[in-house]
C-alpha cells in the first residue's frame, strides 16, 4: 500500500515558533506552498501561511511567532506510514491543503500538499474516490451543524428563562395587586359592578401578555425544516419581546427602526429570530461586563437596493481589533471563564451564511460595535 512518506517533501518549512516575521518571510520565500510550520523543541506547535503573515503586516503585530498560533489552517499530524485513503479523509473532512507528517519520535518529519496527493493518485481516483468521501464528509457536517444548532438553542434556554422570568415579574406583581384591590374594595364595600369589570379586563391584559411571551418562546424554539417568506420586523420583535424585560430590568434602552411597509424575505424564521436575540444577548453582557454608562442598542431594519439590512449598534466601546477576525470561530468565547459556550456567534453565522440567508458581519463605529446582516429581498 502507498505510504504518505513517499510524496512528503522535507525541506524549507520548519521555523522556531520565536522567530521574527522576517525570517518567517525569508523561510517562506524558500519554498513554493506558502507556509512554514512552527516548532517547538522539534514539535510542530501550529502553521504560518501568507494570509497570516499579510495580517500580521497590516496590524503591525509585534514580530513574535506565538501571536500567530491561532491562525486558521488546520494542523493535521499522522504517523508518515499513514495509507493514501487515509490522507484523503483527512483532507476531505478538516478542508485543509497541506498534512505535517511525524516521525516515530513525534518530530517534525515532512510534509504533504494536497494537490501532490492528487498527482500522485492519478487524475481518476482523485475524481472517483475524492468525490465518494467528500459527499459522505458534506452530509457528516449536515448532521454536525443541526446537532450543533440544537445544542446551541439548548444552551440558549437556561438564559431564556431567564428573559421569561424578568418578562412575568412585573405583571405578577401587577396581578397580585390586583387582587389585594379587590379584596380591599369589597371589604370596604366600595366593590362597585364598574371598578370589577375595570380590574377583570386590567387583568386579562396582564394574562394576555404573559400568554404572548409563552408563544415567543415556543415560536423561537420551533425548527423551521422548509424555508419559507417571513416578515423580517415581525420576527425581529419576537426576538425584542423575549428579551426586553432583561434590557430594562439592567437600564439597557432599546430602539427599534423599522419602515412602514413590511418587508419579506426568504428563509428559517425562528432561527433569524435566534440571530437578534444572541446579538442583543451578546450586546447585554458586553454591557453589563464593562459598566457602560447610558448603554443603548439601536436596531434598524432598511433596504439597500435589492437587499434588506438590520443592523445592530451598541455603544459597549466596540470588539478588539485583536480578536474581531475570530469572534465567529466555533467554541471562541471571551466569556468562557463565566460560563460561556462560544456558539452563539458561531450558530448565527451558520443560519444566516450556510442556510443561504445572507451574510453576517461585524465591525466597530466610534462607540461601539455594529452587526449587520444583508438579505434578499423577496
Amino acid at each position: 500500500m502507498s505510504s504518505l512518506k513517499e510524496i512528503a517533501v522535507y525541506d524549507n518549512f520548519f521555523i522556531d515558533y520565536k522567530s521574527s516575521l522576517k525570517e518567517a518571510i525569508t523561510k517562506m520565500n524558500l519554498n513554493t506552498n506558502g507556509s512554514v510550520v512552527l516548532l517547538k523543541e522539534t514539535f510542530p506547535v501550529a502553521m504560518l501561511t501568507q494570509s497570516d503573515i499579510l495580517k500580521a503586516l497590516g496590524g503591525k503585530s509585534d514580530l513574535e511567532m506565538n501571536i500567530y498560533h491561532y491562525g486558521t489552517q488546520v494542523l493535521v499530524s499522522v504517523d508518515e506510514n499513514s495509507p493514501i485513503e487515509f490522507a484523503v479523509k483527512l483532507f476531505s473532512e478538516h478542508n485543509i491543503r497541506r498534512i505535517v507528517l511525524l516521525n516515530n519520535k513525534k518530530e517534525f518529519a515532512g510534509l504533504v500538499l494536497q494537490e501532490q496527493l492528487f498527482k500522485h493518485m492519478g487524475e481518476a481516483i482523485y475524481k472517483v474516490n475524492l468525490q465518494d468521501e467528500v459527499d459522505k464528509q458534506l452530509e457528516k457536517r449536515l448532521e454536525n451543524e443541526y446537532l450543533l444548532m440544537q445544542q446551541s438553542k439548548l444552551a440558549t434556554m437556561g438564559e431564556m428563562i431567564g428573559h421569561i422570568a424578568h418578562q412575568w415579574r412585573q405583571p405578577l406583581a401587577q396581578l397580585g395587586g390586583i387582587f389585594m384591590n379587590l379584596d380591599a374594595a369589597y371589604a370596604h364595600e366600595d366593590l362597585s359592578p364598574i371598578y370589577l369589570e375595570e380590574r377583570i379586563k386590567k387583568g386579562n391584559e396582564l394574562i394576555k401578555y404573559m400568554s404572548q411571551t409563552i408563544d415567543d418562546f415556543r415560536h423561537f424554539f420551533a425548527p423551521n425544516e422548509t424555508k419559507k417568506h417571513f416578515d423580517i420586523e415581525v420576527y425581529t420583535r419576537s426576538a425584542i419581546n423575549i428579551i426586553q424585560a432583561s434590557l430594562t430590568y439592567s437600564h439597557i434602552e432599546l430602539k427599534l427602526i423599522a419602515p412602514q411597509k413590511p418587508l419579506f424575505v426568504m428563509g428559517y424564521p425562528s432561527e433569524f429570530s435566534q440571530v437578534i436575540l444572541n446579538l442583543l444577548d451578546n450586546a447585554k453582557d458586553v454591557f453589563l461586563e464593562r459598566k457602560t454608562k447610558q448603554p443603548k442598542i439601536v436596531v434598524h431594519i432598511k433596504t439597500i437596493k435589492n437587499k434588506v439590512l438590520v443592523t445592530i449598534t451598541d455603544n459597549a466601546g466596540g470588539i478588539d481589533e485583536a480578536i474581531i477576525d475570530k469572534i465567529f470561530d466555533i467554541y471562541f468565547s471571551t466569556k468562557r471563564a463565566k460560563g460561556g459556550s462560544g456558539l452563539g456567534l458561531y450558530m448565527s453565522k451558520l443560519i444566516i451564511e450556510h442556510k443561504k440567508m445572507g451574510t453576517l458581519k461585524a465591525s466597530n463605529t466610534n462607540k461601539g460595535a455594529i452587526f449587520s446582516i444583508s438579505l434578499n429581498l423577496n
